[in-house]
């Protein structure tokens, strides 16, 4: 009796007469080779294996996580379902030294919605403080459904979304350092499905925490992160003292991009930094800086106006969002000045200058795109 190899064999020598035989043995050679191609047996029985994973996950010796990750992983083919159990077990049982490097490379949906759950429910004040913040914000950011309860609780009466129905109650007390987490992983969070909207909901009821993160970023070197926090207390309608206020004039913190003159015409013609010591003033949060008649970047035409207070000499003021190309651009220029720097996506920022020695309360700018 034939095998099921050799009576495929005979069937494909049947179906191919006339063709080249080197041919022949190529197609007998692939499909016998797909035929036999499997998984190799798991190493360890299920109990060994769960032994080996905990020992990798809470030995205190001070292995390199690489090389913890690098095992771990090996091991998921067969036993995911254990390493799920083991990390979460590591994380409710006080044993998160390695975790926060371990977590991102070998977490998986099941594991973050447990994580995040017991962090939050469970042991808020020991996990949600800065130190495991940036892994409680990947865990949320990379599987949104983890961030549920979080987000249900914190933005209270507020609905944020259609999958995350609106809490019972008030947003929660939380400590200082709780505060600081949760403030962390929202400013944090990509720009992506509701977060910036969620975010914008819940900052505002901790706006020590938020003026406390904003001033260390905007203080600190990282020039991107700098400028998201200038954003973010346009967005918030927030003040740090000494930073964002007329105070500051000495203090200047500036756009960290080339930026791009309206006389090129062009964003992206690019030249030097401005260094001239202004401060940078951002009133409002984008794209709402956009009047009725403008209100996307494929808009051709539009009028600005500045709002809120007063603006300083030699401060800027940014209207972000515009479509890129050639712009025309009509304002007072005896009062400013202006020049556009690319930003975010396919748009740039138009950045006005107070060149009249006092404050101005407001202007008027008309812009359209020429050819």
């Amino acid at each position: 009796m034939l095998n099921k190899l050799d009576l495929l064999n005979k069937m494909i020598r049947i179906a191919c007469r006339g063709i080249r035989p080197a041919l022949l043995f190529v197609a007998v050679s692939i499909t016998a080779s797909a035929q036999f191609k499997q998984t190799p047996p798991a190493p360890y029985s299920p109990a060994v294996a769960r032994q080996k994973i905990r020992a990798l996950l809470v030995s205190d010796d001070p292995d390199n996580p690489q090389q913890t990750a690098e095992k771990l992983s090996g091991l998921l083919v067969w036993y995911r379902d254990i390493v799920d159990e083991e990390l979460i077990a590591a994380w409710t049982g006080d044993h998160r030294a390695k975790l926060p490097v371990l977590m991102p490379l070998l977490a998986d949906s099941r594991v973050a919605s447990a994580i995040v759950e017991f962090s939050w429910h469970q042991q808020r004040a020991a996990t949600f403080n800065l130190t495991y913040a940036p892994m409680l914000g990947d865990l949320m950011a990379r599987y949104p459904n983890s961030a549920d309860p979080v987000i249900r609780d914190l933005a209270g009466p507020l609905a944020v979304s259609a999958q995350v129905p609106a809490g019972s109650g008030p947003a929660p007390e939380l400590s200082p350092s709780e505060a600081d987490a949760v403030c962390r992983i929202l400013l944090d969070m990509p720009d992506t499905g509701d977060w910036k909207k969620t975010a914008l909901q819940i900052l505002p009821h901790y706006p020590s925490a938020v003026q406390n993160l904003l001033a260390q970023d905007l203080r600190g070197n990282n020039k991107e992160k700098s400028y998201r926090a200038q954003v973010w207390l346009a967005r918030l309608r927030l003040n740090v003292p000494g930073i964002t206020s007329a105070e500051d004039d000495q203090h200047p913190r500036l756009i960290p991009r080339n930026s791009a003159t309206t006389n090129s015409g062009r964003a992206g013609d690019q030249m030097p930094t401005d260094t001239s010591g202004r401060p940078h003033i951002v009133e409002q949060p984008f794209p709402s800086l956009l009047s009725n008649d403008m209100q996307d970047s494929t808009t051709r035409a539009g009028t600005l106006k500045c709002t809120g207070g007063p603006i300083p000499p030699n401060a800027e003021y940014v209207f972000a969002g515009l479509p890129l190309g050639n712009l025309h651009i009509d304002l007072d220029v005896k009062s400013w000045g202006a020049r556009l720097v690319p930003a975010q996506g396919q748009t740039q920022d138009l950045v006005l200058i107070n060149q009249s020695s006092s404050k101005q309360k407001g202007c008027t700018v008309r812009w359209k795109v020429i050819p």
